[in-house]
Protein backbone atom coordinates (compact mmCIF):
# COMPACT_ATOMS: atom_id res chain seq x y z
CA UNK A 1 0.00 0.00 0.00
CA UNK A 2 1.49 3.19 -0.89
CA UNK A 3 2.05 6.37 1.67
CA UNK A 4 -0.77 8.78 1.52
CA UNK A 5 -0.08 12.60 1.84
CA UNK A 6 -1.35 14.49 4.89
CA UNK A 7 -5.32 16.04 3.53
CA UNK A 8 -4.02 19.38 1.57
CA UNK A 9 -6.85 20.74 3.08
CA UNK A 10 -5.63 20.91 6.93
CA UNK A 11 -3.61 23.77 7.21
CA UNK A 12 0.07 24.24 6.97
CA UNK A 13 0.97 24.23 10.90
CA UNK A 14 -1.33 21.20 11.54
CA UNK A 15 0.68 19.38 8.94
CA UNK A 16 4.12 20.53 10.19
CA UNK A 17 3.10 19.38 13.57
CA UNK A 18 1.79 15.92 11.92
CA UNK A 19 5.60 15.81 11.08
CA UNK A 20 7.07 16.98 14.05
CA UNK A 21 4.99 14.24 15.90
CA UNK A 22 5.96 11.36 13.61
CA UNK A 23 9.98 13.06 13.36
CA UNK A 24 10.37 12.76 17.41
CA UNK A 25 8.73 9.04 16.91
CA UNK A 26 11.65 8.17 14.12
CA UNK A 27 14.32 9.97 17.08
CA UNK A 28 13.26 7.25 20.01
CA UNK A 29 10.40 9.66 21.75
CA UNK A 30 6.99 7.89 22.77
CA UNK A 31 4.73 10.42 21.60
CA UNK A 32 1.01 9.33 22.05
CA UNK A 33 -1.94 10.53 21.49
CA UNK A 34 -2.99 12.31 24.41
CA UNK A 35 0.27 13.87 24.83
CA UNK A 36 -0.39 15.30 20.95
CA UNK A 37 -3.54 16.46 22.62
CA UNK A 38 -2.28 18.21 25.36
CA UNK A 39 0.26 20.44 23.43
CA UNK A 40 -2.86 21.19 21.31
CA UNK A 41 -4.69 22.95 24.25
CA UNK A 42 -0.73 24.55 25.25
CA UNK A 43 -1.03 26.16 21.80
CA UNK A 44 -4.08 28.07 22.10
CA UNK A 45 -2.63 29.55 25.17
CA UNK A 46 0.72 30.39 24.13
CA UNK A 47 0.61 30.08 20.89
CA UNK A 48 3.20 29.57 17.84
CA UNK A 49 4.46 32.66 17.07
CA UNK A 50 6.98 33.11 19.98
CA UNK A 51 9.78 29.99 19.40
CA UNK A 52 10.92 30.43 22.52
CA UNK A 53 7.06 29.79 24.23
CA UNK A 54 6.58 27.53 21.36
CA UNK A 55 9.84 25.16 22.38
CA UNK A 56 8.51 25.06 26.15
CA UNK A 57 5.13 23.84 25.68
CA UNK A 58 6.30 21.01 24.04
CA UNK A 59 8.86 20.50 26.47
CA UNK A 60 6.02 20.19 28.90
CA UNK A 61 3.51 18.26 27.37
CA UNK A 62 5.72 16.02 24.37
CA UNK A 63 8.73 15.20 27.10
CA UNK A 64 7.85 12.03 29.80
CA UNK A 65 10.92 11.57 31.43
CA UNK A 66 14.33 14.15 32.34
CA UNK A 67 16.22 11.33 30.34
CA UNK A 68 14.18 12.33 27.03
CA UNK A 69 15.36 16.28 27.36
CA UNK A 70 18.76 16.07 25.73
CA UNK A 71 17.00 13.84 22.71
CA UNK A 72 13.77 16.14 22.40
CA UNK A 73 16.24 19.19 22.26
CA UNK A 74 17.81 17.78 19.80
CA UNK A 75 15.12 16.94 17.31
CA UNK A 76 13.03 19.77 17.70
CA UNK A 77 16.57 22.08 16.69
CA UNK A 78 16.83 19.90 14.19
CA UNK A 79 13.22 19.55 12.28
CA UNK A 80 12.13 23.15 13.01
CA UNK A 81 15.78 24.17 11.46
CA UNK A 82 15.05 22.52 8.47
CA UNK A 83 18.18 20.46 8.44
CA UNK A 84 16.18 17.28 8.35
CA UNK A 85 15.86 16.65 4.73
CA UNK A 86 19.74 16.42 3.84
CA UNK A 87 19.35 17.26 0.26
CA UNK A 88 17.91 13.72 0.33
CA UNK A 89 14.05 14.08 0.42
CA UNK A 90 14.71 11.14 2.57
CA UNK A 91 14.09 11.63 6.29
CA UNK A 92 16.69 9.78 9.04
CA UNK A 93 16.51 5.92 8.84
CA UNK A 94 17.64 4.90 12.20
CA UNK A 95 14.26 4.07 14.01
CA UNK A 96 11.34 3.25 11.85
CA UNK A 97 8.02 3.88 13.13
CA UNK A 98 4.47 3.11 12.07
CA UNK A 99 2.81 6.10 11.14
CA UNK A 100 0.32 6.40 14.11
CA UNK A 101 0.93 6.90 17.59
CA UNK A 102 2.73 3.20 19.06
CA UNK A 103 1.58 2.24 22.92
CA UNK A 104 4.42 3.33 25.08
CA UNK A 105 4.76 -0.73 25.48
CA UNK A 106 3.66 -2.68 22.87
CA UNK A 107 4.89 -5.87 22.04
CA UNK A 108 8.91 -7.04 21.57
CA UNK A 109 10.54 -5.46 18.47
CA UNK A 110 10.72 -9.10 17.58
CA UNK A 111 6.76 -9.78 17.26
CA UNK A 112 6.05 -6.14 15.50
CA UNK A 113 5.93 -6.53 11.95
CA UNK A 114 8.63 -3.83 10.46
CA UNK A 115 6.80 -0.36 9.98
CA UNK A 116 7.70 1.61 7.25
CA UNK A 117 9.72 4.77 6.68
CA UNK A 118 8.73 7.94 7.18
CA UNK A 119 9.03 10.18 4.03
CA UNK A 120 9.16 13.71 3.04
CA UNK A 121 8.01 15.20 -0.02
CA UNK A 122 9.46 17.63 -2.77
CA UNK A 123 8.10 20.88 -0.49
CA UNK A 124 9.26 19.30 2.80
CA UNK A 125 5.67 18.00 4.10
CA UNK A 126 6.30 14.91 6.18
CA UNK A 127 3.91 12.16 4.40
CA UNK A 128 2.52 10.28 7.03
CA UNK A 129 -0.33 7.68 6.95
CA UNK A 130 -0.57 4.09 5.56
CA UNK A 131 -3.47 1.15 5.84
CA UNK A 132 -2.83 -1.63 7.90
CA UNK A 133 -5.42 -4.69 8.14
CA UNK A 134 -3.40 -5.61 11.77
CA UNK A 135 -4.79 -3.97 14.86
CA UNK A 136 -2.20 -2.09 16.99
CA UNK A 137 -0.42 -3.59 19.69
CA UNK A 138 -2.01 -3.88 23.27
CA UNK A 139 -1.60 -4.45 26.66
CA UNK A 140 1.46 -2.99 28.93
CA UNK A 141 3.65 -6.29 29.02
CA UNK A 142 6.02 -6.33 32.19
CA UNK A 143 8.85 -8.83 32.24
CA UNK A 144 9.85 -11.01 34.96
CA UNK A 145 12.38 -9.62 37.31
CA UNK A 146 15.16 -11.73 38.68
CA UNK A 147 13.71 -14.26 41.43
CA UNK A 148 16.78 -13.06 43.77
CA UNK A 149 15.45 -9.31 43.45
CA UNK A 150 11.80 -10.67 43.99
CA UNK A 151 12.98 -12.32 47.28
CA UNK A 152 14.44 -9.07 48.33
CA UNK A 153 11.56 -6.97 47.44
CA UNK A 154 9.57 -9.75 49.58
CA UNK A 155 11.50 -8.97 52.68
CA UNK A 156 11.28 -5.55 52.61
CA UNK A 157 7.34 -5.80 51.92
CA UNK A 158 6.94 -7.72 55.67
CA UNK A 159 8.91 -4.97 57.09
CA UNK A 160 6.85 -2.46 55.74
CA UNK A 161 4.05 -4.57 56.64
CA UNK A 162 5.07 -4.46 60.44
CA UNK A 163 5.53 -1.22 60.47
CA UNK A 164 2.66 0.18 59.36
CA UNK A 165 0.22 -2.49 61.39
CA UNK A 166 -3.20 -1.30 62.73
CA UNK A 167 -4.94 -4.94 63.22
CA UNK A 168 -3.91 -7.40 65.58
CA UNK A 169 -2.54 -10.47 64.64
CA UNK A 170 -2.66 -13.95 66.66
CA UNK A 171 0.51 -12.95 68.99
CA UNK A 172 -0.24 -11.08 72.69
CA UNK A 173 1.76 -8.44 74.28
CA UNK A 174 1.62 -6.65 77.53
CA UNK A 175 -0.49 -3.55 77.46
CA UNK A 176 -1.81 -1.29 80.31
CA UNK A 177 -5.74 -1.95 78.83
CA UNK A 178 -6.68 -4.77 77.47
CA UNK A 179 -7.84 -8.68 78.64
CA UNK A 180 -6.79 -9.95 82.03
CA UNK A 181 -3.90 -11.51 81.98
CA UNK A 182 -3.98 -14.43 84.81
CA UNK A 183 -0.84 -16.09 84.50
CA UNK A 184 1.01 -12.94 84.35
CA UNK A 185 -0.48 -11.56 87.67
CA UNK A 186 -0.05 -14.57 89.69
CA UNK A 187 3.60 -15.12 88.19
CA UNK A 188 4.09 -11.69 89.24
CA UNK A 189 2.83 -11.94 92.85
CA UNK A 190 5.40 -14.61 94.02
CA UNK A 191 7.91 -11.35 94.01
CA UNK A 192 5.41 -9.73 97.37
CA UNK A 193 4.77 -13.56 98.59
CA UNK A 194 1.52 -14.24 97.19
CA UNK A 195 -0.42 -10.99 97.52
CA UNK A 196 -1.37 -9.27 94.49
CA UNK A 197 -0.66 -6.25 94.11
CA UNK A 198 -0.30 -5.38 90.03
CA UNK A 199 -2.82 -6.72 87.60
CA UNK A 200 -1.21 -7.43 84.31
CA UNK A 201 -3.60 -7.14 81.11
CA UNK A 202 -2.52 -8.41 77.96
CA UNK A 203 -3.71 -7.64 74.31
CA UNK A 204 -3.03 -9.38 70.29
CA UNK A 205 0.11 -7.37 69.23
CA UNK A 206 -0.63 -5.29 66.04
CA UNK A 207 0.91 -7.45 63.04
CA UNK A 208 -1.49 -7.10 60.19
CA UNK A 209 -1.86 -3.83 57.96
CA UNK A 210 -4.53 -2.77 55.31
CA UNK A 211 -3.14 -1.16 52.64
CA UNK A 212 -4.16 0.56 49.62
CA UNK A 213 -1.79 1.00 46.65
CA UNK A 214 -2.81 3.57 43.64
CA UNK A 215 0.22 2.89 41.20
CA UNK A 216 0.99 5.31 38.27
CA UNK A 217 1.50 3.23 35.02
CA UNK A 218 1.59 5.84 32.39
CA UNK A 219 4.09 6.69 30.00
CA UNK A 220 6.63 8.30 32.17
CA UNK A 221 6.92 5.41 34.46
CA UNK A 222 7.15 3.19 32.00
CA UNK A 223 11.17 1.86 32.62
CA UNK A 224 10.05 1.39 36.02
CA UNK A 225 7.04 -1.06 35.37
CA UNK A 226 8.93 -3.80 35.67
CA UNK A 227 9.93 -3.48 39.25
CA UNK A 228 7.45 -1.84 40.51
CA UNK A 229 5.24 -4.64 39.23
CA UNK A 230 7.58 -6.75 41.47
CA UNK A 231 6.77 -4.43 44.44
CA UNK A 232 3.11 -4.22 44.28
CA UNK A 233 2.65 -8.16 43.96
CA UNK A 234 4.96 -9.21 47.07
CA UNK A 235 2.89 -5.93 48.67
CA UNK A 236 -0.27 -8.00 47.80
CA UNK A 237 1.23 -11.27 49.20
CA UNK A 238 2.50 -10.55 52.43
CA UNK A 239 -0.81 -8.73 53.59
CA UNK A 240 -3.80 -10.06 51.59
CA UNK A 241 -6.10 -6.83 52.73
CA UNK A 242 -4.28 -4.90 50.34
CA UNK A 243 -6.03 -3.49 47.43
CA UNK A 244 -4.18 -2.44 44.16
CA UNK A 245 -5.85 0.10 41.94
CA UNK A 246 -3.43 1.26 38.49
CA UNK A 247 -3.89 5.04 37.33
CA UNK A 248 -2.81 6.97 34.51
CA UNK A 249 -5.72 8.91 32.99
CA UNK A 250 -8.09 6.43 34.33
CA UNK A 251 -8.63 4.19 37.20
CA UNK A 252 -8.08 0.36 36.99
CA UNK A 253 -8.48 -1.85 39.89
CA UNK A 254 -5.98 -4.78 39.15
CA UNK A 255 -6.58 -6.89 43.04
CA UNK A 256 -8.36 -9.52 41.32
CA UNK A 257 -5.66 -10.09 38.72
CA UNK A 258 -2.89 -10.66 41.85
CA UNK A 259 -4.39 -12.92 44.20
CA UNK A 260 -3.74 -16.21 44.09
CA UNK A 261 -1.62 -16.47 41.34
CA UNK A 262 2.05 -17.06 40.61
CA UNK A 263 3.91 -14.15 39.69
CA UNK A 264 4.43 -14.85 36.10
CA UNK A 265 0.96 -15.33 35.46
CA UNK A 266 0.05 -12.24 37.60
CA UNK A 267 2.58 -10.35 35.52
CA UNK A 268 0.52 -11.55 32.36
CA UNK A 269 -2.81 -11.13 33.81
CA UNK A 270 -1.93 -7.22 34.60
CA UNK A 271 -0.40 -6.91 31.07
CA UNK A 272 -3.83 -7.71 29.73
CA UNK A 273 -5.91 -5.77 32.17
CA UNK A 274 -4.09 -2.51 32.37
CA UNK A 275 -3.53 -1.48 28.43
CA UNK A 276 -0.95 0.18 26.88
CA UNK A 277 0.65 3.08 28.77
CA UNK A 278 0.07 6.37 27.33
CA UNK A 279 -1.36 9.99 27.45
CA UNK A 280 0.05 12.48 30.48
CA UNK A 281 -0.71 11.89 34.19
CA UNK A 282 -4.00 12.93 35.65
CA UNK A 283 -3.65 12.36 39.52
CA UNK A 284 -5.67 14.62 40.78
CA UNK A 285 -8.19 13.02 38.74
CA UNK A 286 -7.59 9.95 39.51
CA UNK A 287 -7.80 9.88 42.95
CA UNK A 288 -11.11 11.96 42.96
CA UNK A 289 -12.69 8.80 40.73
CA UNK A 290 -10.62 6.85 43.52
CA UNK A 291 -12.01 8.41 46.09
CA UNK A 292 -15.90 8.57 44.36
CA UNK A 293 -15.74 4.77 43.57
CA UNK A 294 -13.44 3.60 46.14
CA UNK A 295 -13.59 6.07 48.90
CA UNK A 296 -14.91 3.33 51.67
CA UNK A 297 -11.71 1.62 51.89
CA UNK A 298 -9.34 4.76 53.57
CA UNK A 299 -10.25 5.20 56.97
CA UNK A 300 -8.07 5.45 60.50
CA UNK A 301 -6.77 2.02 59.80
CA UNK A 302 -5.59 2.05 56.15
CA UNK A 303 -2.04 3.15 54.68
CA UNK A 304 -2.27 4.68 51.14
CA UNK A 305 0.31 3.75 48.84
CA UNK A 306 1.02 5.93 45.87
CA UNK A 307 3.56 4.67 43.36
CA UNK A 308 4.77 7.34 40.52
CA UNK A 309 7.12 9.62 40.03
CA UNK A 310 4.94 12.59 40.30
CA UNK A 311 4.68 13.86 36.57
CA UNK A 312 1.06 15.60 36.17
CA UNK A 313 -0.90 17.03 33.55
CA UNK A 314 -3.52 17.79 35.48
CA UNK A 315 -5.18 20.35 37.90
CA UNK A 316 -3.29 21.40 41.03
CA UNK A 317 -5.97 22.46 42.64
CA UNK A 318 -8.21 19.03 42.42
CA UNK A 319 -4.62 17.25 43.58
CA UNK A 320 -4.42 19.44 46.39
CA UNK A 321 -8.21 18.48 47.52
CA UNK A 322 -7.66 14.95 46.97
CA UNK A 323 -4.27 14.70 48.53
CA UNK A 324 -5.46 16.27 51.75
CA UNK A 325 -8.38 13.98 52.01
CA UNK A 326 -6.30 10.88 51.90
CA UNK A 327 -3.35 12.29 54.27
CA UNK A 328 -6.54 13.09 56.72
CA UNK A 329 -8.44 9.76 56.31
CA UNK A 330 -5.66 7.46 56.27
CA UNK A 331 -3.43 5.75 58.85
CA UNK A 332 -0.31 6.41 57.17
CA UNK A 333 0.09 8.19 53.03
CA UNK A 334 3.18 7.26 51.71
CA UNK A 335 4.66 8.03 48.20
CA UNK A 336 6.73 5.52 46.52
CA UNK A 337 9.06 7.15 43.45
CA UNK A 338 11.31 6.02 41.52
CA UNK A 339 14.00 8.32 41.69
CA UNK A 340 14.10 9.10 44.89
CA UNK A 341 16.93 6.94 45.87
CA UNK A 342 19.05 9.03 43.70
CA UNK A 343 21.82 11.27 45.98
CA UNK A 344 20.90 14.27 43.57
CA UNK A 345 16.91 14.15 43.34
CA UNK A 346 14.96 16.67 43.81
CA UNK A 347 11.32 16.51 44.14
CA UNK A 348 10.62 19.35 41.90
CA UNK A 349 7.60 18.15 39.28
CA UNK A 350 4.64 19.81 40.53
CA UNK A 351 2.65 16.85 42.26
CA UNK A 352 6.00 16.17 44.45
CA UNK A 353 5.98 19.82 45.32
CA UNK A 354 2.24 19.89 46.71
CA UNK A 355 2.50 16.24 47.89
CA UNK A 356 5.35 16.24 50.14
CA UNK A 357 3.15 18.50 53.03
CA UNK A 358 1.11 15.61 53.09
CA UNK A 359 3.18 12.42 52.89
CA UNK A 360 4.53 10.15 55.86
CA UNK A 361 7.46 9.06 53.93
CA UNK A 362 8.59 9.40 50.54
CA UNK A 363 10.63 5.96 49.38
CA UNK A 364 12.51 4.52 46.60
CA UNK A 365 11.76 1.25 45.48
CA UNK A 366 15.22 0.08 46.21
CA UNK A 367 14.16 0.87 49.84
CA UNK A 368 12.16 -2.10 49.79
CA UNK A 369 15.39 -4.53 48.56
CA UNK A 370 17.88 -3.29 50.98
CA UNK A 371 17.72 -4.76 54.26
CA UNK A 372 17.42 -2.73 57.29
CA UNK A 373 14.08 -0.97 59.06
CA UNK A 374 12.03 1.09 56.44
CA UNK A 375 11.67 5.01 57.76
CA UNK A 376 7.97 5.81 58.09
CA UNK A 377 7.34 8.70 60.03
CA UNK A 378 4.85 8.02 62.93
CA UNK A 379 1.76 10.39 62.93
CA UNK A 380 -0.06 11.60 66.06
CA UNK A 381 -2.97 9.73 67.56
CA UNK A 382 -6.24 10.85 66.11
Amino acid sequence: MNPVGVDPGVPRMFEQLSGFFAFLRTHGLRVGVGAELDLGHALEVVGVLDRGRFREACRATLVKSPQDLALFDEAFDLYWSGRRTEGTGIAPARPEVPASPPADRGASPAARPRPPALLLDRSGTVRVGIYSPDAPPAGHPFAVVDPRRLVALRAGARRFRRAVATLPGRRLEASRIGRFDFRGTLRHTFRYGGEIVEIHRRRRKRLRSEIVVLWDVSGSMREHDDVLLALVYTLHRVSRRTRVFGFSTGLEEITGHLAGRPYPAAARDASRVLGPAGGGTRIGRCLAEFRRRYGRLVHSRTTVLVVSDGWDLGDADALDRELDWLHRQCHRFVWVNPYAADPEYRPETAAMRRALPYIDALLAPNDFAVRGPLSVRARAER
